[in-house]
């Protein structure tokens, strides 16, 4: 809530509450000498525990800290501009468009409960509350309080206690007191008179990673590039956000940020430490961003080369012995140096940057954040099989005629076959026996029929836009028609479920 001198109460009645804050807390306004503070707003507080809403617990509870969150947008933060994501003019534009008066707007503010002793890995306790207008004709009625002193002084300011009856020994009857006026106001629309406004709002808890969208592309507006990375991460040129900076944008409470930034979930599934931003991964200086198109290649060769040529133990965990681990640090101490073999000696490459490339394959004890490197790990098969693929179509050529000439539009296409080879070959030692499966594919490449043999084009769902319309134009750029089934693999990582594809699909061919 902003300081100033404006009303704000709380009355609890027993069964209902309301709680009363000024309309400065919410909304901008372009009258800069209107310093009224007449307008008010009554919020209505929930009596019962369950359904996620606002209640007198929350407000009165000493473990949380509870505030109005008005008109926020990412060019608060000093160093937004400096982001290197092409999308920033279009945020510019979005944002221009969303002009406020200094009429109320009630989708710009939300009430946030937050835990004062925050636990990352649960939120159930962090609410963040949208406060939406209910009509009402309802009119409210603000009095001063009135100062109950003495006797005396009661009887001349009216005393409002009930005068008692005289007692049989008192002679005369006792003297009714009189009812003195107070200085009230109506606050409300009343007919025929110009007052100020009061406005009802219901505080509706918003679903579980409300903020995935927004926190997506916040995250994308800062794409380190491994083979470029930034200047000095100095004070003076800071490079992608903190979890406050992200709590900030998203309109959300720090805890849900947290949540989602240690778990990879909620819009957070490629969020990556910023090297060097912080000595440690649960700083909350520790920034946070993605990583380029082509760093993402790059380390995904390396972990391929390394596990094929590395001396290492590889360990499985479809191995029988489940207990059996391998020391990670050994092995990113391989990639690193696979990548600088293949990119050059004087490039250097992070640990932060080499296990965001290692998180997705391999299985390991976790005791908090996703961003704390584990000491022991066991390799995924399924998911080295996916890198390997990766791996065969950035480096791979199809020896056939038809794979090697171009399809349409001068795309390399391989014949399933051959393709399937290729992969087998790029597959590191297993102890079992194991076959990669054309299921691994989806969201990897698509297959077509080309002169009755089946064949697949590399259509990595990582190199599409973010926004669903501009990720489905380049969906349909590549090929016209998409089932469902087939579009899923490249939408679902935006919370897509199957009936908003289908809608996606029908309004493209529109």
């Amino acid at each position: 809530m902003t300081a100033n001198n404006s009303l704000r109460h709380l009355d609890d009645s027993g069964t209902t509450s309301l709680l009363t804050l000024p309309l400065s807390d919410f909304s901008k306004t372009t009258d800069e000498d209107d310093n009224s503070n007449d307008d008010l707003i009554l919020v209505s507080l929930s009596t019962s525990e369950n359904g996620g809403g606002l209640t007198m617990n929350d407000l009165l509870n000493n473990n949380n800290s509870v505030y109005v969150l008005g008109d926020t947008s990412e060019s608060d933060i000093p160093h937004s501009s400096h982001s290197n994501s092409q999308q920033k003019q279009q945020q510019r534009q979005e944002e221009e468009g969303a002009n406020y008066s200094s009429s109320f707007e009630p989708v710009a503010a939300r009430l946030i409960v937050e835990p004062k002793n925050n636990n990352s890995c649960n939120t159930k306790q962090a609410k963040t509350l949208e406060l939406v207008r209910v009509e009402t004709s309802n009119t409210y009625i603000v009095t001063p309080p009135m100062a109950i002193g003495n006797d005396t002084a009661g009887n001349e300011q009216g005393d409002s206690k009930r005068q008692k009856l005289s007692s049989s020994n008192e002679q005369g009857p006792t003297k009714a007191k009189e009812l003195v006026s107070m200085p009230a106001r109506s606050i409300g629309v009343v007919p025929g008179e110009n007052s100020p406004s009061c406005f009802f709002l219901e505080p509706v808890a918003l679903p579980e990673g409300h903020f995935a969208a927004k926190l997506r592309t916040a995250l994308s507006r800062w794409v380190y590039d491994p083979l470029e990375p930034p200047p000095s991460l100095s004070s003076s040129a800071l490079f992608g956000y903190t979890t406050h900076e992200l709590a900030h944008i998203c309109r959300s409470s720090l805890s849900e940020i947290e949540y989602a930034i240690s778990n990879r979930v909620f819009g957070a599934e490629d969020a990556l430490v910023i090297p060097y931003s912080s000595s440690n991964a649960n700083d909350a200086n520790t920034r946070y961003g993605m990583l380029s198109e082509e760093g993402r290649q790059t380390v995904s060769m390396a972990i391929v080369s390394a596990l094929l040529e590395s001396d290492l133990d590889l360990v499985w965990n479809s191995q029988d012995d489940k207990e059996k681990t391998m020391v990670l640090s050994s092995l990113i101490q391989d990639v690193r140096s696979h990548w600088q073999r293949e990119e050059g000696a004087d490039k250097g490459l992070s640990d932060e940057v080499i296990w965001h490339g290692l998180r997705q394959i391999v299985s390991y004890e976790s005791f908090g954040s996703k961003d704390q490197v584990p000491n022991q790990v066991q390799l995924i098969a399924d998911e080295v099989t996916k890198l390997a693929a990766h791996h065969v179509f950035l480096r791979g050529t199809p020896r056939s005629a038809s794979g090697s000439s171009s399809h349409s539009s001068g795309a390399v296409w391989w014949e399933e076959d051959e393709f399937l080879e290729a992969w087998s070959v790029r597959l590191p030692a297993m102890t079992i026996k194991y076959q990669p499966s054309l299921e691994l594919l989806k969201g990897i490449a698509i297959s077509e029929m080309i002169e009755d043999k089946c064949q697949w084009r590399y259509f990595p769902a990582s190199s599409l836009p973010l926004n669903p319309s501009l990720r489905i134009k380049s969906m349909c750029a590549m090929r016209n028609k998409w089932t469902v089934e087939e579009a899923k693999p490249y939408l679902e990582k935006l919370a897509m479920n199957e009936t908003e594809i289908a809608d996606l699909l029908k309004a493209q061919k529109k």
